[in-house]
């Protein structure tokens, strides 16, 4: 089963650092896109990232996580006021699901 984590952030760099304004997780992407449109729409964000994830267990705690499958799609608005999502895709490490191996591999259109 895929779910959809998406994450609001007041920065255009998810590497900044900067805290999450919004975040949520559903199993439908469309949702999660709606949801992201929201929090741009209110200017609370400046970017958005949805990531494709699975649910998993952390090995050393046992704890229920969700793990990334190395797809995501970043939003962010257009001078018109609309969303723009642009979908990326993240190596992941078959030994560690958990860590990326690189950043951002490959962007392309999305077509849904």
């Amino acid at each position: 089963m895929i779910f959809y984590s998406w994450t609001a952030l007041s920065d255009g760099d998810p590497s900044s650092g900067q805290a999450s304004v919004a975040m949520g997780i559903t199993d439908d992407r469309g949702r999660a896109m709606r949801a992201g449109e929201e929090t741009l729409g209110s200017g609370l964000a400046l970017v958005v990232i949805i990531e494709a994830v699975r649910p998993a267990m952390a090995a050393h705690t046992l704890a229920a996580c969700y793990v990334s499958t190395g797809v995501g799609w970043r939003g962010r608005c257009t001078r018109s006021g609309e969303v723009d999502w642009e979908r990326f895709f993240v190596r992941v490490d078959p030994a560690d699901p958990g860590e990326p191996l690189a950043g951002w591999e490959h962007e392309a259109p999305d077509l849904h």
